[in-house]
């Protein structure tokens, strides 16, 4: 029976061995699959392509708008046991202070995906009508939401290894405007007769 048991235990330790061998993020080479199929991606390398999303996604917008970008921001990703895999999702938020009202809601979105269709992108299917998103051949991704008040959120996102800090980069590059009570103001505050 102890043999049984020590080689049933052999065998388990020897599987996940071998599993955890191949579950680990890239070393940071940017391009590497981690062993849940995600394309991980150096941490350098994220985010310049996260400012290239956001960047070409809102200049693809004519004419053009306002806005403002929130700093970087890395969420730890959990395994199915809750432990932390190694990776991070990285992301950074740009908000549309042109207010865009009801009547361009899809000329926006329309000018959105004809610019990801044209570098390549796959959009996603089975958004809402006021969200559309988008993965680059490099695995990043991006996604464009329209908010009741015609608040527009452009959202740009990789998986790298986890950094260990939510602000891998520190503060947004220029403040976001502030509220009232003291907060962030990501709602749009410009009117242009083109978009709003």
């Amino acid at each position: 029976m102890r043999l049984r048991v020590a080689g049933a235990v052999a065998v388990l330790v020897l599987v996940l061995g071998l599993g955890s061998a191949g579950c680990g993020s890239s070393g940071g080479d940017g391009g590497a699959v981690g062993g849940s199929g995600r394309t991980v991606v150096a941490l350098d390398t994220a985010k310049s392509r996260l400012q290239e999303l956001v960047a070409g996604t809102t200049g693809a917008l004519s004419p053009a708008v306002r806005y403002a970008d929130d700093a970087f921001r890395a969420v730890p990703h959990e395994n199915a046991a809750r432990g932390n895999d190694g990776t991070a999702q990285l992301t950074l938020r740009r908000y549309v202070l042109t207010r865009i009202s009801d009547a361009n809601r899809s000329r926006l979105l329309d000018q959105v995906e004809a610019y990801w269709k044209g570098r390549g992108y796959t959009l996603h299917e089975g958004g809402s009508a006021d969200e559309i998103s988008a993965a680059a051949p490099d695995g990043t991704g991006v996604t464009v939401t329209i908010g009741v008040p015609g608040n527009v959120t452009v959202v740009a996102d990789a998986w790298v290894q986890d950094p260990r800090t939510t602000a891998p980069f520190g503060p947004a590059p220029s403040p976001l405007p502030t509220a009232k009570d003291g907060g962030p103001d990501t709602m749009p505050s410009f009117e242009d007769p083109a978009w709003s």
